[in-house]
């Protein structure tokens, strides 16, 4: 790769998402109105052990999703791991880049890279699914929610919609792939083929629908009692709604550093559309954001010790 090319992709890598931390970081610090706020947080340790206890759960059921996603073998050490070490890296990485963890574990496995991004795709699918679901049925308990919001979601939506049409809809999916023929990649074209293959049985894969359900009870569990454990005087009605706005928001490419700025920015919006005062919505999302991803990088870093060849296994 030639040396503008390669600055180029670290521009676009974590340039980008720098200056979108940045700005988001400028954005949090007028919400707190001072650093002298922050001096008067008093965290709920008992809501924060619910994190503590909920969070490594919920980051195992994404690696048993998998697992049943990709019909795969492997020891539930390997399937715990997986889970953590991928809920990490989509922490960590900016832009989505985590989510291409998974592929890259699974390269050299039965199936390869086409089977995993298969899943990858899938899984991502009924995330957003359900966040809607989520926003729909919880969405009637919360009636201080303005329809300004949901002008807010309207990319995210249509990302959404998107994304399902081709993985639900194989000729609308082999029609998109047919107008990519004319780029002169061979190895793109048979990767598109065997994706194709391994989406149709995958979709209907009743287990991975259940385990999503459950994903979703948890992840508003870690929102909840984070956002409960700093300040935040929410309702589990009001987290759920909260969690299927940010789901959907995160689908915007609009992302810094580990979510640096950009997490908390989304989260302040969403607090503020439930009443909740600028500083005690500042301090609720950095406390959610950061949390979340103390314990992401907590689980990725245990998921070497309870598994040490994960790398090596996949």
């Amino acid at each position: 790769m030639k040396g503008g090319d390669r600055l180029k992709r670290r521009i676009w890598t974590w340039g980008i998402p720098i200056v979108f931390s940045l700005a988001g970081v400028y954005a949090v610090l007028k919400s707190l109105g001072s650093f002298a706020t922050l001096s008067h947080v008093h965290p709920n340790w008992l809501f924060l052990a619910g994190v503590v206890l909920v969070y490594p759960v919920f980051a195992a059921m994404r690696g048993l999703r998998f697992r049943q996603l990709l019909q795969d073998d492997q020891s539930w050490a390997v399937t715990i791991g997986l889970g953590w070490l991928y809920s990490a890296a989509c922490s960590v990485l900016p832009g989505g880049i985590g989510e291409v963890s998974m592929p890259l574990l699974y390269r050299n496995a039965p199936g390869g890279v086409a089977h995993a991004t298969a899943a990858m795709a899938v899984a991502r699918v009924q995330d957003l699914l359900s966040w809607l679901v989520i926003l729909a049925v919880a969405g009637f308990a919360v009636s201080t929610l303005p329809v300004a919001s949901y002008y807010l979601l309207g990319a995210s939506l249509l990302v959404t919609a998107a994304g399902a049409l081709l993985v639900f809809i194989p000729p609308l999916r082999r029609a998109f792939f047919r107008l990519l023929r004319p780029i002169p990649w061979p190895k793109l074209h048979a990767f598109l083929e065997q994706l194709d293959d391994r989406l149709q049985g995958m979709v209907y894969n009743l287990p991975s629908w259940g385990s999503t359900l459950l994903l979703r009870l948890l992840s508003i569990l870690s929102y909840y009692f984070a956002l409960r454990g700093f300040g935040a005087p929410v309702t589990f009605a009001e987290t759920s709604v909260g969690g299927a706005l940010a789901a959907l928001l995160l689908v915007l490419p609009v992302q810094g550093v580990a979510g640096i700025g950009t997490v908390e920015v989304w989260w302040i919006m969403i607090l503020r559309l439930f009443g909740t005062p600028w500083s005690v919505a500042a301090i609720g999302a950095i406390g959610v954001h950061v949390s979340l991803l103390v314990m992401s990088l907590v689980v990725g870093g245990l998921s070497f010790r309870t598994s040490p060849r994960l790398l090596s296994s996949t």
